[in-house]
C-alpha cells in the first residue's frame, strides 16, 4: 500500500475511517482491499483488524492522493494522506467484537465522523459505493446508520435491502437469492441493515456503547440497529451503494474459528444462526415474560421438530429441540443485553409503524420465498420431455412387475404343495426352522424381553433380533404368526428381485440388465437352498440388503438417472436406507461387523453428505442394542459368538465345524459344491463364478465407474473377510461336535458387490432425449455417436445373454442339489386340552419328551402348541457351547433320563415342583407292536405316581401331573417379571420407538410418484 502510485481520479474524506476485519481465511481479502482502494472517495484512515493473532504491535503506513478539481486547474492541488493501520483484534468473538478491539488500538483523528465497517469477504461492488453513502448522508443529516444493498459475490443476486421490524424479529421482505432488478431501490428508512459495508456515525457508536458481541456475527447488526431506532436515531438503506458479500461463514466455507473450507466440505452454521435469532427474541421483550415464553417455546419445539422431520430437515429438527435448553444457558448474557436495550429505548414501537412489516407483507414475502425455494434445483421440463420420462417410467415399472411376477410364480411352482397349504391353520418348518404356535402377544413379548422362555423355566438373555422382523411381518397377516412365516417365504423372491433391480438402477439404466440382475439375485436363494430350507433370516437379508445400499447411493447423489434430470443428494433416501438396514442386521447380526468397515470406506470415497452417512447405521444399532451390549459385557465369557448365530437351528451338516478355511473352501462348504468334480453341474457353477469375477474386475478399469466400482469392491472384500471369520467361530454344539457360524451372510454380501460391478460394466445406458430439432453441433457429433452405438448395444446384448445363462445355472444347481431342506407345513401339535392349559396362563408350562433310542432322550419346554421358533436363542446356544448349563435344565435332563430307564416318583415330583402342569411324550412313529423307546418311556411315566394319562393319539400321549393342585401348577416367573419391568428394557424400547418414528417421518414421501419425475426409480 505504501508504494501505491499517485492518482488524480480519487478524493479523500478525512472524516471517514474504514475498518476491515481479517481472519485466517484470507481468500477474499485481496478483492476487498482492491475494491476499497479503487473507490472514487477514499476514507482518511484504513484500519485492518487482525483477528488471527499474528499482529503484536500496530503497524502503520500511509500513502498520498492528489485529487483533481472538477473545474479548471488554477493551482497545484494539495496532496491528501490516507493512513493505513494494521492493529490486533486477537480473541474477537464476532465481527463487532473485532471492530471494538481494533478501535482500542487504532489512532483516530478527532475529526473522524463515521466508521465504514467491512468484513474481509464484503467488497464494494463498484467505485462509487462510499461516495453514494456520503452523498446520502449529506442529504439525510439525521441518519445515524447508512446501510448498503447486500448482494452475492458476483453482485447479481440479492441477500437483503434493509430489514423491517416484526413481532420480536425482523423481516427483510427480500427473497434471498432473487435477481437484482432494482425492484427494492425505493427503500430508505428501515429498522435494521447489515453492518457489512454500513456507514455508522462515530458519535452514535460511542453513545450506544458499541456493538454487543453476545449476539454473535449473525445478530449483532440487528441489535445495534434496534438500539439506534429505539433511541430516536435513523437507520437508512442506500440501495445505490452495493456490497458484494460472500458470507463465507454463513454459507459454510469458513469454520467458526475463521479457517477456510472448500465448497465440497462445507459445514452448517444453522445452529448459531438460530441461537442468535432466539437471543434477539428474548431481549426484545420484558424479562417478566421470559418464563411463559420459554415454556411455550419448549412445547412448540416438539411440533416444530416433527414438522422439520417431515420436511426432510433432520438437522433443523435437532436445532429446534436444542434451542429451549440453549436459552437457559444464555440467561446471564440475555439479562445484560436486555438491560442495555431497555436503557437506550426512548421511542416506543408504536411510533415506528413505518419501519414495521405488517401481516400482509410478511405473508406475501413467505409465499414468494416458498415459490422461489421450490424452483431451486428443479429441472424445468417441456411437455415433450415430460412425455418421454413418463413413458420411460411406465416401461421401466412394467418390466419390474413382470420380473417380480416371474420370481413369485417360479418359487410357487417349485414349492407348490407347501404354497397350497401355507395359509391354512399350520406353521412353516424345515430341518433348521422350528414351527411356531405362538400368538402375536407371545411373539411381541419374546422379541422385546431380554429373557429366553424356552430354556427350563427361562434364563436372562438378549432377545433374538430377527423376532422384531417377524413381529412386523405378522402385522400384515393380522397377528397370525404362522401365516407370517409363509408370507415371508413366498414374498421373498419378488421382493428380492425388486430390491436388486433398484440397486442395479444406481449403476445402469438398461432395463434388460436390471431385470436379469434382479432375477439373478433372487435365484441365488434357490442356489443356496434358502427357499427349500425356509432360511428366513437369509431371505430377509436377500430382500433388504440391495435396497439399503441403493438408498445409500441415492443419499449421497451417486446414481444414474434419465436425461435431462440430474442426480442430487437426498435426506429422505438416507432415512429409507437406515430403515432397510434394520431387518438386515436383525436377521444376521454378524453383518454389522462388515457394514461398519464398509461405511468407514464410504466416508473416505464419498465427497459430500458424510454426516448423513454417519446417521444411517443408528436405527440398526438400536434394534440390536441388547445383543451388542450383552456381547461386549460378557465378551470374556464368549458371548460375542452370538453375533454369528441367528434364529435357525445350526448343525454341523449345514454349517460344518470351525476350521481355518480358504475362501474357495468356504464357498464349497456353503453350496455343497466341488470344484474338482467333473460333474456338469459343478463345472457350470465354476464357469458362473469365473464370468462374474472377470466382469467385476473389468469394472475396476472403466473410467466412468471408478468410484462406484471401488466402493463395491470394498463391500466384496468385507464380505469375504466376514465369511472367513465366521467359518472359524463356534456358535453351538451338536452330536457331531462344535458347529461353525454360517459363512452365507458374508458370501451374500460378496455376491451383491460382484453383481453390482457386473451392472456397472453395462454403463449408464441412459436413453438421451432428443428434441425434434438439432443444432449444428449435434449434427457434427451424431455420426461419431452413431458409429459407437452398435458396438455398445452389442456389448449389452452379450452381457444380457451371459446374465440369463447365470440365472439358468443357479436355478439348475438349486433344483438339483438344494431341495432336501425338509420344507413343509406342520398342522400337528399338542392336544387341545394341553393347548387350553397353556393358554390359560402365561406361567403354564408342559414338558415334551421324545425318546430317540433306549439310551437317548430329548426334551423341550413347551409354552405353545408347537416346539416354538420364538424360543430359539443363539445366546442360549453359545452359553451351552461354553459349558454354562442352567441348573434347572440339568435337573430336567436328569429327571427325563431317569424316566427313560425306569418309573421314578421322585423325577415326577421334581418336574411338578418346578411348576410344570404335564408331560407330553412324543411318538416315534414306529409300529405299536414292537417294544419301542416311546412305549418304554410312556410305560415308565404311567407307572410313576402323580401322573394321569389324559390324551393318547398317534402323535403322542399327554400325562397330567396330579401331585399339586391346578392353581399351583405354574413356573416361577418372578425373575422374568423383574426383567420385563426393568428400566433398561423400557429405555431401550422407548429409544427404539423414538428413533423409528423420527426416521419414518423423514422417510415418508410427500408427493405422488408421477408428480416427482426428477425422483427416478
Amino acid at each position: 500500500m505504501a508504494s501505491r502510485p499517485y492518482t488524480h481520479r480519487q478524493d479523500v474524506d478525512a472524516g471517514i475511517a474504514a475498518v476491515i476485519t481479517v481472519e485466517e481465511d484470507t481468500r477474499f481479502l485481496a478483492a476487498t482491499l482492491r475494491a476499497l482502494l479503487t473507490q472514487n472517495v477514499l476514507p482518511g484512515v484504513i484500519i485492518i483488524a487482525d483477528a488471527t493473532g499474528a499482529t503484536g504491535q500496530p503497524v502503520r503506513t500511509s500513502f498520498e492522493v492528489i485529487p483533481s478539481p472538477a473545474g479548471p486547474v488554477m493551482a497545484m492541488p494539495q496532496a491528501k494522506e490516507v493512513s493505513v493501520q494494521v492493529v490486533r483484534a486477537k480473541g474477537a468473538r464476532s465481527f463487532g467484537d473485532a471492530v471494538d478491539k481494533a478501535l482500542d488500538y487504532a489512532e483516530l483523528d478527532p475529526s473522524t465522523r463515521a466508521l465504514w465497517l467491512l468484513h474481509d469477504d464484503s467488497r464494494p461492488s463498484d467505485d462509487t459505493c462510499l461516495e453514494r453513502l456520503l452523498e446520502s448522508w449529506r442529504n439525510t443529516p439525521g441518519a445515524n446508520v447508512l446501510g448498503c444493498k447486500q448482494c452475492d459475490w458476483d453482485g447479481k443476486q440479492l441477500h437483503n435491502v434493509g430489514m423491517y421490524a416484526g413481532r420480536h424479529t425482523v423481516h427483510s421482505l427480500v427473497v434471498d437469492g432473487e435477481p437484482d432488478q432494482e425492484q427494492y431501490d425505493g427503500r430508505q428508512d428501515v429498522y435494521a441493515v447489515s453492518l457489512a459495508g454500513a456507514l455508522v456515525s462515530l458519535s452514535t457508536f460511542k453513545r450506544l456503547k458499541g456493538i454487543n458481541p453476545w449476539f454473535t456475527t449473525y445478530g449483532e447488526s440487528l441489535d445495534f440497529c434496534r438500539r439506534v431506532c429505539q433511541s430516536g436515531g435513523r437507520v437508512v438503506i442506500v440501495p445505490q451503494a452495493q456490497i458484494a458479500h460472500r458470507r463465507a461463514r454463513y454459507e459454510g466455507v469458513r469454520t467458526r474459528g475463521g479457517e477456510a473450507l472448500n465448497s465440497h466440505h462445507t459445514i452448517s452454521h444453522a445452529m448459531t444462526v438460530a441461537r442468535a435469532q432466539q437471543r434477539y427474541l428474548y431481549t426484545d421483550m420484558a424479562m417478566s415474560s421470559w418464563i411463559p415464553v420459554w415454556l411455550w417455546r419448549f412445547i412448540r419445539s416438539f411440533g416444530m421438530a416433527l414438522a422439520m422431520l417431515f420436511g426432510k430437515k433432520p438437522y433443523g429438527a435437532w436445532i429446534e429441540l436444542c434451542l429451549p435448553w440453549l436459552a437457559l444457558t444464555s440467561i446471564p448474557g440475555a439479562m445484560r443485553s436486555r438491560r442495555l436495550v431497555a436503557r437506550q429505548s426512548k421511542v416506543p414501537m408504536s411510533s415506528l409503524q413505518v419501519l414495521t412489516a405488517d401481516r400482509r407483507q410478511i405473508a406475501q414475502f413467505h409465499d414468494r420465498r416458498d415459490a422461489f425455494i421450490a424452483q431451486q434445483g428443479v429441472v424445468l421440463l417441456s411437455p415433450l420431455e415430460r412425455a418421454h420420462l413418463r413413458s420411460r417410467i411406465i416401461r421401466r415399472w412394467s418390466w419390474a412387475m413382470v420380473m417380480a411376477l416371474v420370481s413369485f410364480l417360479g418359487i410357487m411352482a417349485i414349492h407348490w404343495p407347501v404354497f397350497r397349504a401355507a395359509f391354512s391353520d399350520g406353521s412353516l418348518y424345515s430341518n433348521a426352522l422350528l414351527p411356531t404356535g405362538a400368538s402375536f402377544r407371545q411373539l411381541a413379548q419374546a422379541a422385546t424381553t431380554p429373557w429366553v422362555f424356552g430354556s427350563g423355566i427361562g434364563i436372562p438373555a438378549p432377545p433374538t433380533p430377527w423376532l422384531l422382523v417377524l413381529m412386523v411381518a405378522s402385522l400384515f397377516t393380522i397377528g397370525h404368526v404362522g401365516a407370517a412365516l409363509s408370507l415371508m417365504l413366498f414374498a421373498a423372491a419378488p421382493l428380492a428381485a425388486l430390491s436388486f433391480w433398484a440397486l442395479a438402477g444406481i449403476f445402469t439404466r438398461s432395463d434388460v440388465v436390471r431385470v436379469l440382475g434382479g432375477l439373478l439375485w433372487a435365484s441365488s436363494g434357490i442356489m443356496f437352498g434358502w427357499y427349500a430350507g425356509a432360511d428366513l433370516p437369509m431371505l430377509t437379508v436377500l430382500v433388504f440388503l440391495p435396497a439399503a445400499f441403493a438408498f445409500v447411493f441415492r443419499a449421497v447423489g451417486m446414481y444414474h438417472t434419465e436425461d435431462p434430470l440430474k442426480p442430487r443428494p437426498s435426506v429422505q433416501a438416507a432415512a429409507l436406507s437406515a430403515l432397510c438396514f434394520i431387518p438386515v442386521v436383525a436377521a444376521e447380526p454378524q453383518l454389522l461387523l462388515a457394514l461398519v468397515v464398509a461405511f468407514v470406506a464410504f466416508l473416505m470415497f464419498v465427497r459430500r453428505k458424510r454426516a448423513t452417512l454417519l446417521l444411517i447405521p443408528v436405527p440398526a444399532a438400536f434394534a440390536v442394542a441388547p445383543t451388542l451390549v450383552n456381547s461386549i459385557r460378557y465378551a470374556h465369557l464368549g458371548s460375542w459368538r452370538q453375533l454369528f448365530g441367528d434364529i435357525m437351528v445350526p448343525s454341523t451338516a449345514s454349517n460344518g465345524s470351525p476350521e481355518a478355511l480358504s475362501l474357495l473352501q468356504v464357498a464349497q462348504r456353503a453350496l455343497g459344491w466341488n470344484l474338482l468334480s467333473t460333474h456338469m453341474l459343478d463345472l457350470a457353477v465354476a464357469l458362473l463364478f469365473l464370468i462374474v469375477t472377470v466382469l467385476a474386475i473389468a469394472s475396476l478399469v472403466l473410467p466412468f465407474a471408478l468410484r462406484a466400482s471401488r466402493l463395491m469392491w470394498v463391500v466384496i472384500v468385507c464380505g469375504a473377510a466376514l465369511s472367513l471369520v465366521s467359518s472359524r467361530v463356534a456358535i453351538d454344539v451338536d452330536a457331531a461336535g462344535p458347529v461353525a457360524g454360517s459363512a452365507e451372510p458374508g458370501m451374500l454380501l460378496m455376491m451383491m458387490g460382484f453383481l453390482s460391478c457386473v451392472c456397472l460394466v453395462a454403463g449408464g445406458a441412459v436413453k438421451r432425449f432428443h428434441p425434434l430439432h438439432s443444432n449444428a453441433q449435434g449434427e457434427i457429433e451424431a455420426p461419431a455417436r452413431d458409429r459407437l452405438r452398435p458396438l455398445i448395444v452389442s456389448g449389452r446384448m452379450v452381457l444380457a445373454v451371459v446374465l440369463a445363462g447365470c440365472v439358468a445355472i443357479q436355478c439348475w444347481y438349486g433344483l438339483e442339489r438344494q431341495q432336501d431342506g425338509g420344507l413343509g407345513i406342520s398342522r400337528s401339535g399338542l392336544p387341545m386340552v394341553t393347548t387350553d392349559y397353556l393358554a390359560s396362563g402365561e406361567d403354564h408350562r408342559v414338558l415334551a419328551i421324545s425318546a430317540q433310542t433306549r439310551n437317548v432322550v430329548d426334551y423341550s419346554v413347551m409354552r405353545t402348541s408347537r416346539g416354538d421358533l420364538i424360543d430359539s436363542s443363539p445366546a442360549q446356544r453359545v452359553r451351552l457351547l461354553d459349558g454354562e448349563h442352567d441348573e434347572i435344565d440339568q435337573t430336567l435332563a436328569k429327571a427325563c433320563a431317569t424316566l427313560l430307564s425306569n418309573p421314578d416318583e421322585d423325577a415326577i415330583a421334581t418336574i411338578s415342583q418346578l411348576g410344570f402342569g404335564g408331560i407330553y411324550v412324543v411318538s416315534d412313529g414306529e409300529s405299536a407292536t414292537t417294544a419301542t423307546p416311546y412305549e418304554q418311556l410312556s410305560a415308565n411315566i404311567a407307572a410313576s405316581n402323580g401322573t394321569q394319562a389324559l390324551v393318547s393319539t398317534d402323535a403322542g400321549t399327554y400325562y397330567r401331573l396330579t401331585l399339586r393342585s391346578a392353581a399351583s401348577q405354574n413356573v416361577d416367573t418372578s425373575w422374568q417379571q423383574r426383567t420385563q419391568n426393568s428400566g433398561w428394557r423400557r429405555a431401550w424400547l422407548i429409544c427404539l420407538a423414538v428413533v423409528l418414528v423420527l426416521y419414518c417421518l423423514v422417510a415418508l414421501p410427500r408427493r405422488r410418484i408421477m408428480d416427482g419425475l426428477e425422483e427416478e426409480a
